[in-house]
């Protein structure tokens, strides 16, 4: 009888080990904080892509409250690139920033300053000259001409 007991313990013993235990739900995330979420990204990085001919110009930028930060390529077909990788702030939609230049074998610092909204960004160009800081900015802003370039999704 005591063996009878203890084969029939043992298997209750077996049989409550081997059930399958309850998993607990994973933590889902709500879908409003998903949201939220790829909404902050949007605003923070934006992109913007001009191709005129066989030229291309690319901005790509990076928002964080009053700071930029970000690269403007110009490519030509035929010619040397430029790139400017910057850093600056933006105020009603206008962005100041200084970078550092490679273009045609030289680096300099040189200033950009352009507009962003919805669909579209545009970079002023106009004659520069080198300041005592060593940074090329522009001689005269309010004699520039924007060049607009569009509005793109980041890739």
């Amino acid at each position: 009888m005591k063996h009878t007991i203890t084969i029939f313990a043992a298997g209750l013993l077996l049989l409550n080990s081997c059930q399958k235990k309850e998993e607990k739900p994973e933590t889902v995330v709500e879908e409003t904080t998903i949201e939220k979420i790829t909404e902050t990204a949007a605003e923070k990085d934006m992109c913007f892509l001009q191709v005129i001919s066989r030229d291309t110009i690319m901005l790509t930028i990076t928002r964080d409250g009053d700071n930029i930060s970000g690269t403007y390529k110009s490519i030509p077909f035929e010619k040397d690139k430029k790139t400017n990788v910057f850093k600056g702030t933006i105020k009603d939609n206008v962005v100041t920033a200084v970078g550092t230049v490679s273009a045609e074998g030289m680096t300099n610092k040189e200033e950009i300053i352009f507009t962003i909204d919805d669909k579209q960004a545009s970079i002023k160009f106009g004659e520069m000259i080198e300041g005592d800081d060593g940074v090329y900015r522009y001689k005269n802003v309010n004699n520039t001409s924007p060049m607009a370039i569009t509005k793109v999704d980041c890739k």
